[in-house]
């Protein structure tokens, strides 16, 4: 166990946009139908880790399970898994497993999607809705493979068109959230009511939550007042404003304590609280357990 979980990052591209990437899975068991030139994916899997992108696993074939921040996916049939930037998970496979991964920034999408929703909007990347995996029919899956292969054509050439790359992941993404709204129509139906303002809201604290930690700031930045963003996140997140700020904070320190060896003390500062007496009282009050009793709890019993 080291003092950090590992970060992977996107390999830099020559363009001032980072280019999407497409990998196939490291024990594919069928690799001689994958396209002879797709790599496999670089980067441990098996072990826990983040990265500082986006990521789509579409799994056709394979059987074990997709661990994601503590909760626990059964990889069994087709299905699309999606990861987050700053999410920790590990892969686990009993079984060969033949697919596609694809990798790609935020920038990349909105570059090649103007006027399309952030990727926000999506459910499978709202963190809190915690829907990061779709399962797919035969067809869905024929439906799905067939993007993926072109994609995988175009991204191979001598030249490839990043704008039909952006393009197709823009179609991917769109298709991933009819077949949801079609799985959970009424979930679907609420959160497409949510207004924007609390989208924003979600964003500014996945990008902020270690440095930021006050409502007063949020609100500022979104340029309302604080009264007003905590009415509108308590009506349409279930929450208050600055609980769900502290369960961000929380989050990273559980993944910390799980996954490193950083003292309490350590992890505090490193979520810029600047009492660890204070962190260790709000992480009990909120976990039950004490950050140290936390980590040899959860060590033991599930990691």
């Amino acid at each position: 166990m080291s003092d950090a979980i590992p970060v992977h990052s996107l390999p830099k591209s020559q363009s001032q946009v980072p280019a999407l990437k497409i990998y196939r899975f490291k024990n594919s068991g069928i690799a001689s139908q994958m396209p002879d030139a797709l790599p496999i994916t670089p980067l441990p899997t098996d072990t826990p880790h983040r990265h500082t992108y986006y990521e789509i696993l579409f799994i056709e074939e394979g059987q074990g399970f997709h661990e994601i921040d503590f909760h626990s996916y059964t990889m069994q049939g087709t299905g699309m898994h999606f990861i987050t930037p700053g999410q920790v998970h590990l892969l686990t496979f009993a079984a060969p497993c033949q697919g596609f991964i694809v990798a790609f920034s935020e920038d990349f999408y909105t570059f090649y999607n103007p006027g399309c929703p952030s990727l926000s909007h999506f459910p499978f990347f709202q963190i809190n809705k915690r829907q990061p995996v779709l399962r797919l029919s035969q067809s869905e899956r024929h439906y799905f493979h067939n993007i993926l292969e072109n994609m995988v054509e175009d991204h191979l050439s001598s030249e490839p068109d990043q704008n039909m790359l952006g393009q197709y992941l823009g179609l991917l993404l769109q298709k991933c959230a009819i077949i949801n709204r079609k799985v959970s129509y009424s979930h679907s139906k609420s959160a497409a009511s949510i207004p924007e303002i609390v989208g924003r809201f979600q964003e500014l604290v996945e990008k902020n939550f270690r440095e930021i930690h006050e409502v007063q700031q949020y609100a500022t930045i979104l340029n309302v007042s604080p009264d007003y963003l905590s009415k509108i996140i308590k009506r349409f997140l279930g929450v208050q404003t600055q609980e769900y700020i502290l369960d961000k904070l929380l989050l990273e320190a559980k993944r910390l304590l799980v996954f490193t060896n950083l003292s309490s003390k350590e992890i505090a500062y490193h979520i810029h609280m600047d009492d660890p007496s204070y962190f260790g009282r709000i992480f009990k009050r909120k976990s039950g357990l004490t950050p140290n009793e936390y980590r040899e709890h959860v060590r033991k019993s599930t990691i």
